[in-house]
């Protein structure tokens, strides 16, 4: 079956009959056709003798989720319309292709990794195509122009029955993922399903996923990063580690200036800890505590003198 033959013919107008729900679902699923996703996946993942291409389903899916999907039963809503989807799997055979894509353990994952980063590097080269260069990165109140900004971002989501890799967390049950993303394009880049209560700042973690959000960039994007967590003080440890593991590989995290943190945002705090745990200014090397106390006033203190 060709997986892209459903858009021929296909007509927008405005004196039909019935309704189209979702019609917005037609776009999505022709962008995917047209920067090679579909055709990469279905690549990626033989499809059996007889059956549904397994890259148009994992397509389809994708297209749901944007579309705001949030349990596979949501598939329906393009299946039920075969007028316009053409022949569209049942959420039954959805679930077939997502247990024999995990049952390709890594090797299969990496193939469907590989596929998505393609298509993602022709859909780039069509917007630079347009407009010369991606949209900036939105840093607090500055626009950072051939910057490219991976974001972490670790969130919990709760689940109400028993899930796998689901676990006690501080918030109560469910899983703790790990989200890379691009903000100048808002699109996620890499992302991870911690199989126990990791903490967001879980510095191998991070490691990790940034490796494989570079590696999911074009190329030409991977010179000139930054990564807002680096401004935090729990992320300092494994950017400076990162940093230096990627020294040889051409690839860098801005380096910090004079007063300026890695962002570029503000400069450091200018305080700084004694061992004993009092505050030391680092500006004038001088305790906080050192500053004149006024006299303590005794009893009997402004009383006119006797005699």
């Amino acid at each position: 079956m060709n997986a892209t033959a459903w858009s021929r013919g296909l007509e927008v107008t405005g004196g039909g009959t019935g309704v189209v729900s979702h019609a917005g679902l037609v776009l999505l699923r022709q962008l995917a056709d047209r920067t090679g996703l579909t055709a990469g996946l279905s690549a990626a993942l033989p499809s059996p003798d007889g059956g549904l291409d397994r890259g148009r389903v994992f397509a389809d899916l994708a297209c749901a989720i944007a579309d705001g999907a949030r349990v596979i039963s949501d598939f329906r809503v393009m299946g039920d319309q075969d007028e316009v989807f053409g022949q569209v799997a049942s959420v039954p055979t959805a679930w077939r292709t997502l247990k024999e894509a995990a049952a390709g353990g890594d090797r299969t994952r990496r193939k469907v990794t590989a596929a998505i980063n393609k298509a993602r590097r022709y859909a780039w080269s069509q917007v630079i195509a347009r407009h010369g260069e991606l949209p900036p990165a939105q840093v607090a109140d500055r626009q950072l122009k051939g910057i490219t900004c991976i974001r972490l971002d670790a969130t919990v989501v709760p689940a109400h029955s028993g899930k796998e890799q689901a676990e006690p967390n501080f918030k109560g049950f469910g899983h703790h993922p790990i989200l890379a993303g691009c903000d100048n394009v808002r699109e996620p880049l890499a992302w991870m399903m911690r199989p126990r209560p990791a903490g967001p700042n879980t510095a191998a973690d991070h490691l990790r996923l940034l490796d494989e959000a570079i590696a999911a960039l074009p190329p030409q994007f991977r010179r000139k990063l930054m990564s807002p967590a680096t401004a935090r003080a729990p992320a300092t440890t494994w950017s400076s580690a990162w940093t230096s593991s990627r020294a040889a590989a051409g690839t860098s995290l801005p380096t910090p200036s004079a007063g300026r943190s890695p962002s570029g945002s503000a400069p450091p705090s200018p305080w700084s800890r004694r061992p004993h745990g009092k505050p030391r200014s680092t500006r004038t090397g001088k305790s906080a505590s050192a500053a004149p106390r006024r006299p303590a006033r005794t009893a009997g203190a402004g009383t006119a003198p006797a005699g």
